[in-house]
């Protein structure tokens, strides 16, 4: 019998306002079998570090922050919405070499009802235990990356058999799919995944990582087959982990997510605010240019369009005097 549960959070300081409620929301539903908690990342401020190890100390749980400077990953497709932290992910069997399995959250995850469950789910035949994707049975997902016999699934809750992946060297074949093919990876690490894992997934309860669309009055526009509903609406109430997919993030005014406040009452368990969301000022664009190089040649272009019009307007003066 294990000794402890281990998930993995991937996060980076632009996202401790989410993975900070994440962690507070994984100790409050503690089970038999200890939690532990790693964090994945490049590297932490100081004080983030120390944030979470005071939630750690409240709670009495085991929390580690584990440092990658991953070369592997440099050369993979960035940009604003997708950080590098998004393929940490991929790194786990070579980062946890004693662990056979681990459960990985996606940092705007909070955990509702205990996780023994899904970490008791048998999965040895299987690369990960995962859940469809909110709206998988969509054509044009499956189109992009060329699986059509399975769902699409969701990459924010995993449960990764990692002895799996060192076998069939899945960390590898990931990294090669998204260098390979950078214009199908539109949501990158998700789609890799379904495309290099395709028929090796053991397909999970919708609870087990219930998102934002499904919440939706207006189900008829969903591209989800209605035979899927029923399961929808099971644990729609009471799912064991709630994902907030898309745009509709608790952090942000609109969200009407009915997990909202409780997202905003873990928040407040934790040192960080909302305020500390501020888009980066340095990332990767799609096309490859930094946001301040690519701004740069916005202003270059103003600046030429502004001297074109002055002196059209100059020239057409001396026209007509």
């Amino acid at each position: 019998m294990e000794k402890e549960i281990k998930i993995v959070l991937c996060t980076d300081t632009y996202y401790m306002m989410a993975c900070g409620p994440c962690i507070v929301s994984i100790f409050e539903h503690q089970c038999k079998i200890p939690y532990h908690v790693y964090v994945v990342t490049k590297k932490l401020p100081a004080s983030d570090v120390e944030g979470l190890r005071q939630i750690s100390d409240k709670y009495g749980c085991k929390l580690t922050v584990k440092n990658v400077n991953p070369e592997i990953l440099s050369n993979l497709k960035v940009n604003d919405r997708f950080r590098e932290s998004v393929y940490y992910r991929f790194l786990l069997p070579d980062l946890f070499p004693e662990a056979d399995k681990m459960i990985y959250m996606d940092c705007d995850t909070l955990l509702n009802r205990p996780l023994q469950p899904l970490w008791d789910t048998d999965i040895k035949d299987y690369a990960c235990g995962v859940v469809e994707d909110q709206e998988s049975d969509d054509i044009a997902l499956q189109n992009r990356i060329g699986v059509y016999d399975q769902p699409y699934f969701n990459s924010g809750v995993l449960l990764i058999n990692l002895n799996y992946w060192r076998q069939h060297n899945i960390t590898q074949r990931l990294v090669n799919f998204v260098q390979e093919n950078p214009d199908k990876c539109f949501f990158p690490d998700q789609d890799a995944l379904n495309a290099v894992l395709k028929s090796q997934v053991k397909y999970l309860p919708f609870g087990y990582n219930y998102q934002n669309l499904w919440y939706s009055a207006e189900r008829q526009w969903l591209r989800l087959h209605a035979s899927k509903f029923e399961e929808l609406d099971r644990w729609k109430s009471n799912p064991v982990v709630v994902h907030f997919t898309g745009d509709n993030k608790p952090w942000k005014k609109y969200c009407n997510n009915p997990f909202t406040q409780y997202y905003l009452d873990c928040l407040a368990k934790t040192p960080w605010t909302i305020k500390c969301y501020t888009p980066p000022r340095e990332e990767f664009s799609p096309t490859g240019e930094t946001r301040k190089r690519t701004h740069k040649y916005i202003r270059r272009f103003n600046r030429l369009l502004i001297v074109f019009i002055l002196e059209t307007i100059a020239l057409l003066y001396l026209l007509c005097t």
